[in-house]
């Protein structure tokens, strides 16, 4: 087990279960025997959808090879589009593998879907164990062979979710509710008027059916003398109507054209908000990311003191940049304990700005990725 900290603060506690106990992460890279990672939400606010989608994005762009992530990319976006709201503290997600039936994912027991390929399970441990970490105390709290203490064990066991928590969650997968079906309006009672008008013309229909059916007397033809042609009366003059062109008719505001409805604009700062990926804009958002790490670690130097002194350390940097990757904002998540070395760290991404350009088929104003930074002497 290992707990993962941002700006000092814990943000869930991690775990692998395995059958084999081992301190070797190529074992668990192998992804060849049942196992399970795990984690349960330890943070006040819990996690934002967004955020812990681009923990997994990043993590697994930076510790597998490009063929890899391009095999992977429509699971990749099947997983993404499984956490589309906030993690809640005690949430437990679940991860299960079994060889040859793919990876089972699930939180607070809620089976949010599967991914039918073993090696995908891979993918998702080398963010945890690969060789550029969450941090570097992460990876290495995982790999003890089984060697974890009692009070973190008793920390894990103690966060559970709620009973009305599970039932959130299950609504993440329920389908939606059918549309009532409207009840058809009664027909309105005709009025007293109406019904004696319809009483009068039935009435008077039977009558002239009951004298049609009674037959009259023959008549008498009588030759009649014809009479004379009255003369035809002289023409008249005709006359012409004027023709006035009609007024032009003014249309009211009511009867024009209904104006379109605009499209509601997404609040892309709001942190619950979550992008939807395609494989394509995952692959570029993933090659993007790759580009700025390099960028930026071609920048560092190992500051001489740092050298001198023998400082080592982890840092990771959040970094916001806008569609013409000019740099909005860098904030430092994890720090080493010695100053020189982190403030090399945010040298080296105000250095290596401005960034690419955001390609188009990424979304959105700006991007942001965590730029991961180590100081380590070789041996």
């Amino acid at each position: 087990m290992a707990v993962h900290q941002e700006l000092g603060n814990d943000q869930f506690i991690g775990a692998i279960y395995s059958e084999r106990l081992t301190e070797s992460a190529d074992v668990l890279l192998a992804a060849d025997i049942p196992m399970r990672m795990e984690m349960k939400i330890t943070a006040d606010r819990g996690i934002a959808a967004r955020r812990f989608s681009r923990l997994w994005i990043e993590g697994m762009a930076i510790n597998n090879r490009s063929d890899a992530l391009t095999q992977q990319a429509d699971n990749m976006v099947a997983f993404t589009n499984m956490f589309t709201s906030r993690l809640r503290e005690g949430d437990h997600i679940i991860f299960s593998l079994a060889p040859g039936n793919g990876v089972t994912v699930s939180v607070d027991s809620i089976e949010l879907g599967r991914i039918d390929n073993d090696q995908f399970f891979s993918m998702l441990v080398s963010t945890w164990v690969g060789r550029v970490p969450l941090s570097s105390t992460f990876r290495e709290q995982l790999l003890v062979g089984g060697d974890v203490s009692d009070s973190l064990q008793d920390r894990y066991a103690s966060l559970n979710p709620s009973a009305e928590r599970i039932d959130q969650v299950a609504a993440w997968i329920a389908p939606p509710e059918p549309e009532p079906t409207p009840e058809p309006e009664p027909e309105p009672e005709p009025e007293a008027a109406t019904v004696a008008a319809a009483t009068a013309a039935a009435t008077q229909a039977e009558n002239e059916v009951a004298a049609v059916a009674t037959p009259e007397p023959p008549k008498l033809e009588i030759p009649q003398q014809e009479a004379e042609p009255e003369p035809e009366p002289e023409p008249q003059p005709r006359q012409t109507a004027a023709v006035s062109a009609p007024e032009p008719t003014v249309r009211s505001s009511s009867s024009a054209a209904p104006a379109p409805t605009p499209e509601p604009q997404v609040d892309e700062s709001d942190e619950d908000y979550v992008p939807t990926f395609t494989a394509e804009s995952l692959l570029a958002s993933q090659r993007y990311f790759s580009q700025m790490v390099r960028k930026v670690q071609l920048e560092i130097e190992y500051p001489r003191r740092a050298l001198q002194r023998g400082y080592e350390g982890f840092v990771r940097i959040a970094v916001a940049v806008d569609r013409s990757g000019n740099l909005l904002n860098a904030e430092l998540l994890e720090e080493t304990d010695h100053s020189v070395l982190n403030n090399e760290a945010m040298e080296a991404v105000e250095d290596a700005a401005p960034f690419a350009n955001i390609p188009d088929v990424i979304s959105g104003r700006t991007h942001e990725f965590t730029i991961p930074i180590t100081f380590a002497l070789s041996n």
